[in-house]
């Protein structure tokens, strides 16, 4: 291979350890928010304005490059696979921790690899016919998967949240100084928290409504001139359920708050 063949297959199994410090990152999140500090540090106005601005700058530029990135796979597509890299990233963590950091004793195992289509789910949950009852696929998911991290998870994420913004509110001050508080804690944009909570509560949403999958020989046409049997055009298109459209919903509010403030901030930041 050449150096940059290399380079690059070095890079994609670095990349693996990034979950670890993204891990990290997200209990910060609402760790710093439920002890009362500010989410950002600035010395004055002037620091804060420009923080506004730079911060603008940067969701601008993501959401082009999003926009940008996901077109050879779509758009829907590359915003799942960006939510899942959130909410999967405990798992990610905690098997390369097994497997690279901690001994045998401590719980260290070595990983073996599954090809997705030899793993058979018992609850049959893509199923419409066949799935199991709504308390078994929650029982499964969230204790036999460990995704009841999640929903402790997301519950310390919105107290924290609920925590930080009673204080702002219940503080003396003027209503300058209850706005920039809740600024620079639980709303500074572009309110990470939102988007990280409905990222890790996809597995319980998965759960309680799974998506209805209907059988292979359904999506597949025969070809009249070989007998070939291909996917329909239609089982090629890309569903937008849903998860993805309040998910976008709350991707597009979010961003017009970034622009609202970023507004606001040549006024009275």
């Amino acid at each position: 291979m050449t150096f940059f063949q290399r380079l690059s297959g070095f890079v994609y199994a670095i990349l693996s350890l990034y979950n670890i410090f993204l891990l990290l990152s997200l209990f910060a999140l609402p760790v710093v928010l439920i002890s009362g500090h500010t989410l950002i540090a600035y010395a004055n106005d002037t620091q804060l304005r420009w923080l506004v601005r730079a911060c603008f700058a940067a969701i601008l530029t993501n959401r082009i490059c999003e926009l940008t990135l996901f077109l050879p796979a779509g758009y829907v597509t590359g915003q799942r696979g960006s939510r899942s890299q959130i909410w999967i990233s405990p798992y990610i963590a905690l098997t390369i921790i097994r497997s690279f950091f901690l001994p045998k004793w401590l719980g260290g195992k070595a990983q073996s690899f599954k090809p997705s289509g030899s793993i058979k789910s018992k609850i049959n949950e893509r199923d419409a016919q066949h799935r199991a009852g709504l308390f078994r696929r929650l029982r499964v998911i969230l204790f036999n998967y460990l995704a009841f991290f999640h929903v402790a998870y997301v519950y310390f994420c919105l107290s924290a949240v609920t925590l930080t913004t009673s204080r702002c509110l219940a503080g003396y001050g003027t209503i300058r100084e209850h706005l920039m508080c809740l600024l620079t804690h639980a709303f500074w944009p572009p309110m990470a928290w939102v988007l990280v909570v409905s990222s890790f509560w996809i597995p319980v949403t998965y759960a309680i409504d799974p998506p209805a999958c209907p059988p292979r020989e359904e999506l597949m046409e025969r070809d009249a001139k070989n007998g070939v049997r291909r996917p329909k055009e239609s089982a090629k298109k890309t569903a937008l359920g849903v998860s993805e459209a309040i998910f976008e919903i709350e991707y597009c509010l979010t961003t017009a708050f970034t622009t609202l403030v970023f507004a606001a901030a040549f006024f009275w930041v």
